[in-house]
């Protein structure tokens, strides 16, 4: 299903643009069971040399640390740890901590522990993936998640 919902996203970020508030609210379930990532009103990041064309808005415990601060290393990653941040909060039934304060204290359970036994293992590893804190070692393109969402072994382990 998450695999479906990247497919609007991929298209933002085609556009040069960041969604900037994925969370659980804004993905709407259709009658026929097929997602629709919905609330493109925070798509305003440019992604471009003159870099923010207005501040972003964003809800803590979604928005990846570089949301929090250090704003010039945004981009499609940004998105990516608040679809694994998404992910993780249907497992969890809650949202993960504020990554802001993950930088000092991390306190968040890798999913690949708290819903073992409950959750096909490769699954699990992907949330873990796109919620790492270092933007670099989030997967860099919705592709590429949506590719190993999809079964196909990723470039780099996300485990």
């Amino acid at each position: 299903t998450f695999a479906r919902l990247l497919d609007g996203l991929r298209e933002v970020h085609a556009h040069k643009l960041l969604h900037l508030d994925i969370r659980p609210a804004n993905v709407y379930l259709r009658n026929d069971g097929s997602p629709l990532l919905i609330d493109f009103g925070g798509a305003r990041q440019v992604l471009s040399a003159e870099g923010m064309k207005l501040p972003p808005a964003y809800t803590p415990g979604f928005a990846a640390p570089e949301l929090h601060a250090r704003r010039e290393l945004l981009g499609p990653w940004s998105d990516i740890y608040s679809v694994g941040a998404t992910m993780y909060a249907c497992l969890a039934a809650a949202a993960p901590q504020r990554a802001d304060a993950r930088l000092e204290n991390d306190l968040v359970t890798p999913a690949s522990r708290a819903f073992a036994g409950r959750y096909a293992p490769e699954l699990l590893e992907i949330v873990d993936w796109c919620l790492r804190l270092d933007h670099l070692e989030r997967p860099q393109s919705v592709l590429a998640l949506q590719k190993v969402l999809l079964g196909e072994p990723p470039r780099h382990r996300p485990g």
